[in-house]
């Protein structure tokens, strides 16, 4: 059976025991007892060192962002349209909303552009072995870290 933390134990990241949030609790190197040593197997997956990735990318490889869209392109016309508010206001904020949508479309095509890739990196092939799905577990948790903005 997994042991939880409590909130508070999750907030410092560790607990007396040993138990850490987030260590994967998978087959893998054991202790004495014969369970699973889940700091080594956590080790072993989140350390990109150990293997190449059949998603293309190593951990922190991978940066969100507008997909197809020149990042100095999106802040010349954010500045030309911000430029435009003393003298239409209006038009101003229509022309800011469109680049909006604009960037945030572009935002979810890479978004799933990235999970399309992930998928196809461990799924295309059912009989795929630990390894692949070890590697495929390391980039998909890249992948959310990059999404909520820190470590899962």
């Amino acid at each position: 059976m997994v042991e939880r933390a409590t909130r508070f134990e999750e907030d410092r990241g560790t607990r007396p025991d040993g138990y850490r949030p987030g260590a994967a609790e998978v087959p893998g190197p054991r202790t004495d007892s014969g369970a699973p040593d889940a700091m080594a197997v956590d080790a072993q997956v989140a350390d990109p060192a150990q293997g190449h990735s059949t998603a293309g990318t190593d951990r922190g490889a991978w940066r969100l962002g507008p997909r197809g869209m020149d990042p100095e392109s999106v802040r010349k016309r954010w500045s030309e349209a911000q430029n435009r508010f003393v003298d239409d206001p209006h038009e101003a904020v229509r022309e800011l909303d469109a680049l909006a949508t604009e960037v945030a479309d572009a935002v979810v095509a890479e978004i799933e552009s990235r999970r399309s890739a992930l998928r196809a990196a461990w799924n295309e092939d059912r009989g795929s072995d630990t390894e692949a799905l070890r590697l495929a577990l390391r980039d998909y948790r890249s992948f959310v870290e990059h999404l909520v903005g820190g470590n899962v």
